[in-house]
C-alpha cells in the first residue's frame, strides 16, 4: 500500500516539475532575462565608477554588481509565480479536479521546487560571472557568502508570491508580495535603528514591527557593512567607528542563529500556506462542472 502511494506521489511528481519547467525555463523568456543580467553585470563592471585603491576599486565593484542580481532575483521570483499559477487561475484549477488528476502536494510542490531551482541557476551563473571578473580579489569568500545569502532571501519572495496569486489571484499577489517584502527589509533597518538609538520608538514602527512578521525577513551577511565602512573611507565621509562603538549599527548587522531559526520557521510556514492554499483550489475544482461543460450549457 505505502508503495503503490510512494510510486503514485513520484509519478505525479514528475509530471508537475515537467510542466513547471516548461511554463518556465522551458521558454526563451527565462533565458533572455539570465543572459541579459549576465551582460548588465559585465556593463556594471565596466562603467560604475570605483574609488582608487585595490580594495576601495573591488567592493564598490561587488556592490554594484550585487544590486544587479538583487534585482535579478526579484524579478524571476515574481515572474516566476506569475507564470507558474496563471494557467491555473485561468483554468479555474481544473488540473487540480477529480478530471485533471493532479494532488495538491504535487501541485505545490512540482512548482515550489522548480521556481527554487530556477533562483539557484541564477544566483549562481551571476555568482561564477562576479567572482570570474575579481578573480585574485581579497573579498571572493565573502562574495560567495553574500550571493548565497541574496539566493535564500529570494525564496521567500518567490514563495509568498505564488501563496498569495493562488490565494487573491496573480495581480493582488504579486503587488502583495512586493509590498510585504519591502515592510520586512524596511522593519528589519528599523529594528537596527531603535538599537543604535538612532531613532525614537513611536507607535508607526511598532505597528510596522508587527505587521513585518508576515512578511520575509532579510538574512544579513558581513559584506554590506564591510562595503560600507569602506566606502565612508574612500569618501572621506564622517566614520563609521566612533569609539569603540559603531555609528549606524542598524547599517551593518549580520544575521545572529536566532534570525537564521526565524528564517527558517516563516520559509515552512509559507510551504504550508501554499499546500493549504492549493488543498482549497482543488476543493473549489472539485465543487464546480469542468469548464468546457459549463460553457456548453450556458449556449
Amino acid at each position: 500500500m505505502l508503495g503503490t502511494v510512494t510510486v503514485g506521489f513520484v509519478a505525479g511528481l514528475r509530471q508537475e516539475l515537467r510542466l513547471a519547467w516548461q511554463r518556465t525555463w522551458g521558454g526563451r523568456l527565462f533565458l533572455v532575462l539570465l543572459v541579459a543580467s549576465v551582460l548588465l553585470v559585465l556593463l556594471v563592471r565596466l562603467t560604475a565608477p570605483a574609488p582608487v585603491g585595490a580594495v576601495h576599486s573591488e567592493l564598490a565593484r561587488l556592490q554594484s554588481a550585487n544590486e544587479v542580481i538583487v534585482i535579478a532575483l526579484a524579478i524571476v521570483a515574481v515572474l516566476s509565480a506569475y507564470r507558474l499559477f496563471a494557467p491555473d487561475l485561468n483554468e479555474e484549477f481544473e488540473s487540480l479536479s477529480p478530471r485533471g488528476g493532479s494532488r495538491p502536494l504535487t501541485f505545490a510542490a512540482g512548482r515550489a521546487l522548480v521556481g527554487a531551482a530556477g533562483l539557484l541557476l541564477v544566483a549562481s551563473c551571476l555568482g561564477v560571472v562576479v567572482e570570474a571578473l575579481d578573480a585574485g580579489g581579497r573579498y571572493l569568500p565573502d562574495e560567495a557568502l553574500h550571493v548565497a545569502v541574496l539566493f535564500a532571501n529570494s525564496v521567500p519572495l518567490f514563495l509568498l508570491a505564488m501563496t498569495l496569486a493562488c490565494v487573491l489571484g496573480r495581480f493582488i499577489g504579486l503587488f502583495a508580495a512586493f509590498f510585504m517584502q519591502s515592510c520586512g527589509a524596511d522593519a528589519a533597518y528599523q529594528r537596527g535603528a531603535l538599537a543604535d538609538g538612532f531613532i525614537a520608538p513611536t507607535p508607526l514602527y511598532s505597528f510596522e514591527q508587527l505587521f513585518a512578521w508576515l512578511a520575509p525577513r532579510p538574512l544579513l551577511d558581513p559584506l554590506p557593512g564591510i562595503a560600507l565602512r569602506d566606502q565612508s573611507a574612500a569618501l572621506y565621509q564622517f566614520p563609521v567607528w566612533e569609539g569603540h562603538g559603531v555609528w549606524g549599527g542598524d547599517l551593518v548587522q549580520v544575521s545572529s542563529s536566532g534570525d537564521l531559526a526565524v528564517y527558517g520557521i516563516y520559509l515552512v510556514a509559507l510551504i504550508a500556506l501554499l499546500y493549504l492554499a492549493c488543498r482549497w483550489r482543488a476543493a473549489q475544482a472539485r465543487s464546480r462542472p469542468p469548464i468546457q461543460g459549463w460553457f456548453k450549457a450556458q449556449e
